[in-house]
């Protein structure tokens, strides 16, 4: 009986321990059962961490202390009668401590906070989602599968997951279309021009063109089909770069935080202009402007590139540090590498972006010696 008492106090250290991040990493206390039920520890520690709980727990144990030594007595002086009784009361003593600790143990360190650690399975894949700001100072939350009428006119409508504009009268507004990490989406713009848009990316276009020029700014990643107009030709404008448009499939990846922009072009033909420079490409070219402004250009299968917006990863040897920030833009987690050389080394599959996070690294790390750690929606990288 002393044994079970001791290793339940234990286990409630080693839970407390692990809650506020005193243990020694090597294994989470909380797992889960054969069946894929919810962990029993974290179920104890979830149903003990609120104030009604813990106030119940204190007045169960002051019950229960203030009882114990007149029982053990009497256990003493007949001790086959009792034996059965008292032993459940000191376990039940003993456990009311062992959540005490953990409970203790948790307040003390975390500064009386009751949140605990998200599990793996609240991060999400991504999905259709963006937020519209329009020049006349509204701003719209567009939602998966959401069917809508954004103006008064009928001009801008929202339906099958696509914002879609039509010309009108009248002068034409500057919107900005937003799409957040964990997100993707996609617009029609009033000549016909459509775009699909990645997650953690933004597009400022008008609501219709007028003018000589068709100019659009992009930060992040698209994917354009752009309208053939010799009349009014159709420019990307990134922060490093203008692309010259002539009627093209073609996909640009431009994040403010990478350390170089990329434009592969599918279709037609397209022109990156950089410091009055302009690099003319054929289909599968691929232009790639790193921080000096240097542009180099190389062949590749264009494809490759825009997969992602038919629902897939494809990685063609690509650094792991590139993987995983594309990785953490559209399942919106913190990366973190232990060291500089797990950065470097390289990786190639495709897989399904719908797919659940963990299997999506478990298969990464089947081709590389290194593991992943997932805390909340921290992802730890340690190359082993």
């Amino acid at each position: 009986m002393g044994t079970q008492i001791e290793e339940t106090i234990k286990r409630a250290i080693q839970i407390g321990n692990y809650l506020t991040g005193k243990g020694d990493g090597k294994e989470s206390p909380v797992s889960l059962s054969e069946k894929g039920e919810e962990p029993s520890d974290e179920k104890i520690v979830r149903e003990v961490l609120s104030k009604q709980n813990v106030e119940n727990c204190l007045e169960q144990y002051q019950r229960l202390n203030a009882g114990l030594e007149q029982d053990w007595k009497k256990w003493q002086a007949t001790r086959k009668r009792h034996v059965r009784v008292i032993r459940y009361r000191v376990i039940s003593v003993a456990a009311t401590i062992a959540l005490l600790l953990a409970i203790g143990f948790y307040w003390f360190y975390s500064g009386k906070t009751s949140t605990l650690p998200v599990r793996a399975a609240q991060i999400q894949a991504g999905s259709f989602k963006a937020t519209l700001y329009t020049g006349d100072n509204k701003v719209i939350e567009i939602k998966e599968n959401m069917q809508a009428v954004l103006s008064q006119d009928s001009s801008a409508v929202v339906n099958h997951n696509e914002l879609k504009h039509t010309e009108t009268t009248g002068m034409p507004i500057t919107n900005t279309l937003v799409i957040p990490k964990g997100g993707e989406f996609a617009i029609v713009l009033a000549d016909g021009t459509k775009i699909w848009l990645n997650a953690d990316t933004r597009l400022k276009y008008p609501t219709f063109f007028s003018g000589d020029t068709r100019e659009v700014e992009l930060e992040g990643e698209a994917y354009f089909e752009v309208q053939h107009d010799e009349k009014m030709p159709f420019i990307v404008k990134t922060s490093k770069s203008d692309i010259r448009v002539y009627g093209t499939s073609f996909n640009v990846k431009a994040y403010p935080d990478d350390s170089y922009q990329k434009t592969t072009l599918e279709e037609g033909s397209i022109g990156l202009r950089v410091n009055d420079q302009e690099f003319k490409l054929v289909p599968n070219q691929q232009a790639v402007l790193n921080t000096a402004n240097e542009v180099n250009i190389i062949k590749i299968n264009a494809r490759q590139q825009s997969v992602w917006r038919h629902g897939r990863f494809l990685f063609d040897n690509e650094n792991l540090e590139d993987i995983m920030a594309q990785l953490a833009r559209w399942y919106d987690v913190n990366i973190f590498f232990t060291g500089a050389k797990v950065k470097n080394l390289h990786f190639s599959g495709e897989i399904d972006r719908y797919e659940d996070i963990e299997r999506v690294l478990h298969m990464i790390e089947l081709t590389t010696n290194i593991s992943f750690t997932i805390n909340g929606k921290t992802i730890t990288i340690t190359l082993e």
